[in-house]
This record gives structure tokens, C-alpha cells and sequence, in this order.
């Protein structure tokens, strides 16, 4: 196994229940600085300054019908590399994940950063071990809090790329690089604010329910301003002040999905596009009547008072299905 492939299949393999939901992703004056109810402690570890927070209630997630689905479609995708890890670790993700949080923020000029974090059962020692014996001189040191952190080299230049930290014994372990993971340390140990004081994300994290299957809270501003204005949502995309939503997957898909505008004139422009994206779904339905099935479970609203526009889905999980198979089978364009 190359270094690479090692880096995705080993460290990362534990968090590939993350990646079925790869894609998921992204107002108030009041300050949160209480813990964040109900939710894992871990989320109070995240930095101050992100500007998504993502959660996924894995043990829901994996008793779902939609899992087994999946599972029965793509369990051989993952071959022997996880089977390994699950055989040398003892960790099977889909048993010992309980919980996953990732958030990310922008920087000015810079690549965005960002840290994923489990919560769970593991077996630390096992972890390192594992690790140990696939990547190339790996640095394993311990925090100024006693924190453990295992760092992973390039295999060519030999610079750190990602790391994985303990936070704390056999329950949590955070995933990141190292800059990433000090700053994650240093929230945790009260050195420096975390996201519960940010007064855009605190509140809306603190809205969320620990049984939703998968939710996220964004302060879109910094990265919307940029987006180009020549999109279907134009340049109303900026005026975004947050957005947050959940999605639960059973029988049904159900979900809601809330942006809020800074003012009244663009709230009715992004309804506006996206009523018109519904119509257009719509007006296919002599070529798929399933999708114009599935549009008939979305329901756009306004809250005016609050410039709010919500995006509710409710349909059967089927149909999602049945859109699926039907774009494997549709031949390719010679």
C-alpha cells in the first residue's frame, strides 16, 4: 500500500461513513457562551473563527434502511485495506463511530483549513500501532496538555500533512493538520474562544436536535461575497447572512434547509430562483415523472419578518432510488 492510499485507507478509514454524505455540505445578536446542549462535548472544541460546522449522528445513520442499502451496494468498494485496518484496530466504523463533526473556515488569500472529529469507541494504542507500521517515520509527540498527537509525513518532502490527535482517551480523536489541531487543543483547554461564542454559528448549533441524522450551520458571508455574480442566484448570493439546515434518511427523506438574507428585496430574489429551479424539475416530467414526483415533496416558504426563505423535502426515499437507476442506465454519448 503506498503512502498515499495508506493516508485515505488507515487514519482516514475510520471516518469513511463521513464520505457517504461527501457534498452535503452549507442570525442572531445573541452571544452563546454556555455550552452547546444535547450535541457532543466536542463541538465546543471547534475554533471560534470557522465559518461551517457539520454533525452526523453515525449510529443512526447505520441503523437506517438507507445504510443497508448502501452497504449491500458498496460494501467490496473498500476491499481488503479496511478489512485490515478493522482486523489489526478492532475499530469498525460502522459499530464504533458514533458521532461525527467536521467544520472548516476560509482564509483571506490562503487555503481554507479544516477538522474532522469522531467521537466513539477506540483503542488508542491499537490506532498508533496501525499506523505506525504503514506510514514512513511518522512523529508521535504529546501535547503541552498531555494531549497525544501523531503526525503523518509526505512520503517525498517529509513535511507534516495530516495528523491525528487523542483528544481524549479511547472516545474522541480529531483529524486535521497541525496547525488545525493546535488551535483545536487550545480551544479545548481555554486558551482561546471556541465556536460557541461565535455570535452567527452559536445559535444555530445550539438549535440542533443530537437524534438529527445529519445537520450543518453556516456563516456563508466571507465565501458568498466572492462567488461570481454570473450564477443563476446572481449577486444575492452575498447577501446570505447564514444558512442551516438537517436531513434525516429512512423510508422517507425528510430535511429543511434555511437561509436567511439581509433584507427583504434579496430574500424574494433567492426565492424566486429557487421556485424557478422547481418549475423547470417540473416541466421535465414528460421525460421523468419521477422527478416531478420527488418535486412535489419540496416546499419553498418566506418568512418575512425574518427574510427567511426554507427549503422543506419530504418524499419517499424510492424515488431517490429510482432516479438513481435510472441515470446508471442511461447509455453514454459516443
Amino acid at each position: 500500500m503506498n503512502h498515499r492510499k495508506f493516508v485515505v485507507t488507515s487514519s482516514i478509514t475510520m471516518l469513511v461513513v463521513a464520505g457517504i454524505v461527501a457534498g452535503l455540505a452549507f442570525y442572531s445578536n445573541v452571544i452563546v457562551r454556555a455550552s452547546i446542549a444535547d450535541l457532543p462535548d466536542a463541538v465546543t472544541y471547534i475554533p471560534a473563527d470557522y465559518h461551517v460546522v457539520f454533525g452526523m449522528n453515525v449510529d443512526r445513520f447505520v441503523k437506517s434502511p438507507v445504510f443497508q442499502k448502501f452497504q449491500d451496494r458498496h460494501a467490496g468498494e473498500y476491499g481488503s485495506d479496511l478489512q485490515e485496518f478493522i482486523t489489526k484496530t478492532g475499530l469498525d466504523p460502522t459499530r464504533d463511530v458514533h458521532y461525527l463533526l467536521a467544520a472548516g473556515h476560509a482564509v483571506e488569500g490562503q487555503k481554507g483549513a479544516g477538522v474532522v472529529i469522531a467521537i466513539g469507541s477506540f483503542d488508542e494504542d491499537k490506532i498508533v500501532d496501525f499506523i505506525k507500521t504503514k506510514a514512513k517515520a511518522p512523529i508521535d509527540f504529546i501535547n503541552t496538555d498531555g494531549t497525544r498527537v501523531l503526525m503523518i509525513p509526505e512520503s517525498e518532502s517529509g513535511k507534516l500533512q495530516k495528523g491525528v490527535a487523542f483528544l481524549k482517551k479511547n472516545s474522541e480523536i480529531a483529524l486535521g493538520d497541525l496547525d488545525t489541531l493546535k488551535e483545536v487543543l487550545d480551544v479545548r483547554a481555554g486558551k482561546k474562544p471556541g465556536v460557541n461564542s461565535n455570535p452567527v454559528l452559536a445559535p444555530l448549533i445550539g438549535s440542533m436536535q443530537p437524534q438529527e441524522m445529519f445537520w450543518f450551520a453556516g456563516d456563508p458571508s466571507s465565501i458568498l461575497s466572492k462567488a461570481p455574480t454570473n450564477t443563476p442566484f446572481g449577486g444575492s448570493l452575498s447577501a446570505i447572512l447564514n444558512v442551516v439546515g438537517t436531513l434525516n434518511l429512512d423510508t422517507a427523506v425528510v430535511g429543511k434547509i434555511t437561509a436567511t438574507a439581509k433584507d427583504a428585496d434579496s430574500a424574494q430574489k433567492l426565492t424566486d430562483v429557487a421556485r424557478g429551479f422547481v418549475a423547470l424539475g417540473q416541466l421535465a416530467g414528460d421525460q421523468n415523472p419521477d422527478l416531478v414526483e420527488l418535486l412535489k415533496g419540496v416546499n419553498i416558504t418566506v418568512d418575512k419578518d425574518k427574510n427567511q426563505i426554507s427549503l422543506a423535502l419530504n418524499f419517499p426515499f424510492e424515488l431517490l432510488d429510482k432516479l438513481q437507476h435510472a441515470k446508471m442506465k442511461v447509455p453514454s454519448k459516443v
